[in-house]
């Protein structure tokens, strides 16, 4: 049972808990692709088993993010209804075959998946606006002053 009285209680909104998941996700996956990386450059023999392992962990983040994905990723027309859902499928039948992935089509795959990320600004760093200090009056104007 919860005790509503002790301080140790919280809540946290579902969305910002699921963009937790999806950051702990993208840093595993940042970190395998490093690891991957160090095995090409080192010639080790255990590169294969990076590389299949960074293919998991990108199936799993693209699972996480289906629905997001899905809706980002698909043409609609002005009625919202899907007319090209090719991206999308592209990236679905990359991930999900088991036929082997070559090393562009696993930085393509992330790129898409990480820019899509951008546009939902989880993972933008450059968030503050530029302020013109050399034209304050045009500032003001933009802000109705």
């Amino acid at each position: 049972m919860v005790d509503f009285n002790a301080e140790g209680t919280f809540t946290a909104n579902k969305g910002h808990i699921l963009e937790l998941v999806v950051l702990g996700r993208r840093d595993e996956l940042i970190n395998t692709f490093q690891l991957w990386k160090e095995a090409s450059f080192n010639e080790r023999s255990t590169e294969d088993n990076l590389k299949n392992k960074l293919r998991s962990v990108l199936f799993a983040l693209f699972l996480e993010l289906d629905s997001t994905l899905f809706r980002k990723l698909c043409e609609r027309d002005k009625r919202g209804v899907v007319r090209d859902r090719s991206k999308y499928d592209e990236l679905k039948n990359l991930l999900s075959n088991s036929k082997s992935i070559s090393d562009d089509e696993l930085l393509d795959t992330f790129f898409v998946i990480n820019n899509v990320l951008d546009g939902l600004n989880l993972i933008r760093l450059d968030t503050k606006r530029v302020y013109d200090a050399s034209n304050v009056e045009t500032e003001n104007e933009e802000k109705g002053l």
